[in-house]
């Protein structure tokens, strides 16, 4: 066993000279594709389309989402040019409509896309104070961290139907909670970044449990993806790092030295994180960049 761990630390060692883009995190292979060529100001949260087909990203310093090409990172369109005001999170509802967290008017911004382009339909305000993440449920149920008041909340046909949460460090309490997505078994993950944590919520909104990073210490925790095997994505912020936790949610990979820099392995200050069909789009926000990796996540 030692044997071949050491002739395994060679071959990467080679591997990485050879291709300096080909990186391993915790033994597993994660290769760079592709980082973005357009104008980006600290983008945030980013989600691919129903189709797959576009990547959105809320590009909070141009109060704008901008609409790329997932593989080629190209700018195809721009949606919110004079109705955002510094977006940070998107997702999508069950009816394929882009839901915009648009927190510098108070307000879930809601539109009607087709591709590229968008016409904005609706908003939710009902209280809502900055929130920073959003996401919807088959019943056509909306959550919503609302990030300055400290709470997560849930509307229905407009309305709210239910509310969870003050400041603090204890159960049922957040610090400027962020990002939340649903897992395949329905349970909510909600970043709790001033409590260097996640929070497992019902649809409900009961604490069902808390998630520290399986031995991989959190660092403001803001966004996250679930792909479609149940791995979790964490853009842990402030260690600059993405990463990576199977379905069983043990830690498998990292993305990123935990050294704030611009190299291929490293990013500063993650603010978003999307996952499917074995890629990685990163919002590398203080770099400015989308970075797009790929990779072969090992059997467990």
């Amino acid at each position: 066993m030692r044997l071949r761990s050491h002739l395994i630390s060679i071959l990467l060692v080679a591997s990485v000279m050879l291709t300096p883009h080909l990186l391993y995190a915790v033994g597993d292979e994660v290769m760079f594709l592709k980082v973005s060529s357009g104008t980006f100001d600290h983008p945030h949260d980013l989600a691919l389309g129903p189709s797959n087909q576009y990547l959105y990203v809320a590009d909070l310093g141009n109060h704008v989402v901008k609409v790329l090409d997932p593989f080629s990172l190209k700018t195809l369109g721009v949606i919110g040019k004079g109705e955002l005001t510094a977006p940070h999170d998107v997702a999508f509802d069950r009816m394929g409509r882009l839901l915009v967290a648009d927190s510098g008017n108070d307000r879930i911004a809601i539109y009607k896309v087709d591709g590229a382009k968008a016409t904005y339909e609706a908003e939710l305000r009902g209280g809502l104070g900055s929130p920073e993440g959003v996401t919807s449920d088959s019943r056509g149920v909306i959550y919503v961290t609302n990030t300055g008041l400290h709470s997560v909340l849930a509307f229905k046909h407009g309305k709210k139907i239910n509310a969870l949460g003050s400041h603090g460090p204890g159960a049922r309490r957040f610090v400027r909670p962020h990002d939340i997505e649903f897992s395949l078994d329905g349970q909510l993950y909600v970043g709790d970044p001033g409590n260097n944590r996640i929070q497992i919520l019902s649809p409900s909104l009961d604490v069902v449990g808390t998630f520290r990073g399986d031995g991989a210490d959190f660092h403001e925790p803001k966004y996250m993806a679930i792909d479609e095997g149940d791995w979790l994505y964490v853009a842990d912020q402030l260690n600059h790092q993405v990463k990576v936790f199977n379905r069983f949610r043990k830690s498998i990979a990292t993305i990123g030295t935990g050294k704030a820099g611009k190299g291929s392995d490293q990013l500063d200050g993650p603010e978003g994180v999307e996952a499917r069909i074995g890629h990685i789009w990163i919002s590398d926000t203080h770099n400015d960049r989308i970075v797009l990796y790929k990779w072969k996540p090992p059997v467990h």
